[in-house]
């Protein structure tokens, strides 16, 4: 930031040319108040793409700047709001809070106002489809979508994105079959809806379509999502597919995918492959990890390699959060019923070592059977 400020010194000195690498300086370092008092203090309005790049920024934050309605304000008084203005707030309303929801319908009803309408532009009717549909305002994005004359893809697949995971999946179905052009996108959200509303069998079969009779190539999130529709209907055949597949095209270098394929394997029963799996991830090992392997020991008998494998994640990981507090416990409750007390008053013994009486508290209540149920399925 003193860099910023001293180049702003510079640009004081020689006039506005250094505005640009100047604004884009103040913006890397986070700074949106400085920035807006920079916009502010010259004499003759910057152009407008300088504050679209302000208004961006602050349309992008995870909560919402409170320079971001007086500073809107400013630019509809200036006239510098254009269609990209609204493109770029819009498309940047995905990341932000459910908080400034009123401010992005104020947006709207003025771009309405200013006669900037959003069906003779495509990236414009993109993001406002998108906006309400990761708002959850399904009803306004199906409204906005029925009212464009020239829908691309990316419509389409906005809107068939938030009906899958919305859970209103028969409603995706029916606009994914009005498509006239599908991408791994339009795919992909149709196998996770399916796969995360438990119709894993449909999953499976559209991933099949997509990837042998449309030709399509699944990407990273097609692959995490279809694996788990694998364990549940058994399908370690077409996992293993997937698996070959995945390692030609370098996906399992992505922790969620390897996360995937080693749940898989753990739930079809194929304990050898999923350790397999869990050294291959290595370095990118993360609590997910950990606790699949774990528990996939556990839960098909191997409690001393679960216990090993315990001891190694505590070495590792200094912090273990509530998610390893609940394994650790499932594993209790496994070895209780099959009558293995020592092994699980050993194992309350390392839980008051390992984890805060505040975690234990917090998780007491916890169903372990229900969770339990939750795992195997």
């Amino acid at each position: 930031m003193e860099e910023a400020k001293q180049l702003h010194a510079r640009a004081l000195r020689r006039g506005v040319r250094l505005l640009q690498p100047l604004l884009l300086r103040v913006l890397a370092a986070g700074d949106h108040r400085y920035a807006a008092r920079l916009l502010e203090s010259y004499p003759a309005p910057p152009s407008a793409p300088l504050h679209n790049r302000l208004l961006h920024a602050l349309a992008s934050l995870h909560r919402p700047h409170p320079l971001l309605l007086p500073f809107f304000s400013r630019l509809h008084r200036l006239r510098l709001l254009t269609p990209l203005s609204f493109t770029l707030l819009f498309s940047s309303s995905s990341s932000s809070a459910s908080s400034s929801t009123p401010f992005f319908l104020c947006s709207h009803s003025l771009l309405i106002k200013l006669g900037h309408f959003a069906s003779s532009d495509p990236f414009l009717s993109s993001a406002l489809v998108s906006f309400y549909a990761k708002s959850k305002l399904l009803v306004e994005a199906r409204k906005v979508f029925d009212e464009l004359t020239c829908r691309d893809t990316a419509v389409y697949n906005a809107l068939l994105s938030a009906y899958a995971k919305g859970g209103l999946v028969d409603s995706a179905e029916k606009l994914f079959e009005e498509m006239p052009d599908r991408n791994v996108v339009s795919w992909t959200a149709m196998v996770s809806g399916y796969a995360q509303n438990g119709r894993h069998e449909e999953a499976v079969e559209t991933f099949l379509e997509m990837w042998e009779r449309a030709g399509v190539q699944p990407n990273e999130l097609t692959v995490s999502s279809v694996l788990p529709a694998c364990a549940a209907v058994g399908a370690m055949e077409l996992g293993r597919k997937v698996e070959e597949y995945a390692r030609g095209k370098g996906l399992l270098r992505n922790v969620y995918v390897a996360n995937a394929l080693l749940e898989m394997y753990s739930k079809c029963g194929s304990i050898r492959q999923a350790w397999q799996v869990f050294q291959g991830i290595g370095r990118q090992q993360d609590l997910c990890s950990w606790n699949s392997m774990i528990m996939a020991f556990a839960v098909h008998g191997l409690w001393r390699e679960a216990l090993a494998l315990f001891y190694k994640l505590r070495v590792r990981i200094s912090c273990l959060n509530s998610l390893v507090f609940l394994v650790v416990t499932l594993i209790q409750s496994i070895y209780m019923k099959f009558g293995c007390h020592d092994f699980t008053w050993h194992l309350a013994g390392e839980k008051q070592t390992c984890f805060s009486v505040e975690l234990a508290d917090h998780i007491a209540n916890y169903n372990s059977s229900r969770a339990i149920h939750i795992f195997l399925c």
